[in-house]
């Protein structure tokens, strides 16, 4: 359910397309009620449009992963740099049956809400939004060169098909774990072996 925000353009927009703003009932196979559906933004204005949604009284998370950095100037000088976990990309939850969607794709720094073949958001996996948010502090320090692929974990895929595709540990299973993926504008959840795995860069 969203936060509303008195004076807000969700407000306004809801009241003043109150009457044509119905939405058609969810697809077949798709379950009423709030979900996470990706919000694809401008380059480098993840934060700009996740601050703008909030105004608004959209519910939002915006997954981040601490990276170190050398210093522009001093180049034997490294820094942690706080980055989005998924470049020009966030997670915006509601319920596309009944909430006002279509101010989101007006909001400063969003550049549009992805969408299914009919044209209807497409909703993210149930499950993968909550454990990114269960590992946001994980996500908040540089991870020792020993340490296991914990769920939460940045990775890039080192083999197959979708090599060199970043991603985060959803989930590890003794020799395979699962992935969570943006793959061709949506999120996708994938299993792999875990010897195809490998650290993201600078992370």
């Amino acid at each position: 359910m969203l936060d509303l925000i008195p004076n807000t353009r969700l407000e306004r927009w809801s009241q003043d397309t109150r009457a044509t703003d119905v939405q058609p009932a969810t697809p077949s196979g798709s379950r009423h009620g709030p979900r996470w559906f990706v919000i694809a933004t401008y380059s480098q204005a993840e934060r700009r449009a996740d601050a703008e949604l909030r105004r608004q009284g959209y519910e939002t998370f915006l997954p981040l992963v601490t990276v170190t950095r050398r210093d522009r100037v001093l180049r034997t000088m490294t820094h942690l740099v706080e980055l989005p976990l998924f470049p020009a990309y966030l997670f915006c939850r509601f319920d596309p049956s009944r909430d006002p969607w279509h101010p989101i794709m007006h909001t400063r720094g969003v550049y549009r809400v992805l969408m299914n073949s009919t044209h209807f958001p497409e909703a993210v996996p149930d499950g993968a939004v909550s454990v990114l948010q269960a590992t946001q502090e994980l996500r908040a320090s540089i991870p020792r060169p020993d340490a296991s692929w914990a769920p939460g974990t940045p990775c890039r895929l080192a083999t197959g098909s979708l090599k060199d595709h970043e991603g985060v540990v959803l989930a590890v299973n003794r020799l395979t774990a699962r992935i969570g993926l943006l793959l061709f504008g949506q999120m996708r959840e994938v299993t792999v072996n875990v010897t195809s795995l490998m650290p993201r860069d600078g992370v």
